[in-house]
């Protein structure tokens, strides 16, 4: 009998021990998401987009860019990615500074600005996109400004 008491009582231990593991690991984990979706604040208006050309149709641009509210994967740091159309008209000014002549430039240190033109958007550009109206939450709207970065 005493033995039957033992080996329930080590039973019994090493269920709760489990079941208590993994409430600390499910509390852990949702705990790690919360601080990561707080480090981000989105403003309520946003008037620029960042993004990859993925595709170009016409008069519109196709850009894979970062989900401004999207989670990140705490393993490997990857971001959601949405696909923004962006429509380009003929008062769209578009932009490509001219490089630097060592490395990475500093803050102001695009002084020439070159005009350029719609065709010369590639696929694989960067591109970073102003718009005059509110863009938070759209997919599609119309580029005011585009600065072209290769």
């Amino acid at each position: 009998m005493e033995t039957k008491k033992i080996f329930l009582i080590i039973i019994f231990f090493c269920f709760g021990l489990a079941i208590s593991g993994g409430i600390g690991y499910f509390l852990g984990v949702e705990k790690e998401k919360s601080q990561i979706e707080r480090l981000v604040k989105i403003p309520e208006e946003i008037f620029m987009r960042a993004g990859e050309v993925v595709e170009i149709e016409g008069n519109i641009i196709h850009l894979k860019a970062n989900v401004l509210e999207g989670k990140i994967d705490p393993k490997t740091g990857e971001t959601e990615t949405e696909i923004l159309k962006i429509t380009v008209d003929e008062n769209t000014k578009i932009n490509l500074p001219e490089e630097p002549q060592w490395g990475y430039p500093l803050e102001g240190e695009f002084e020439d600005i070159l005009e350029a033109k719609f065709e010369d958007i590639k696929v694989g550009d960067l591109l970073y996109v102003l718009s005059s109206e509110n863009i938070k939450g759209k997919q599609e709207f119309k580029a005011e400004e585009i600065t072209i970065l290769k």
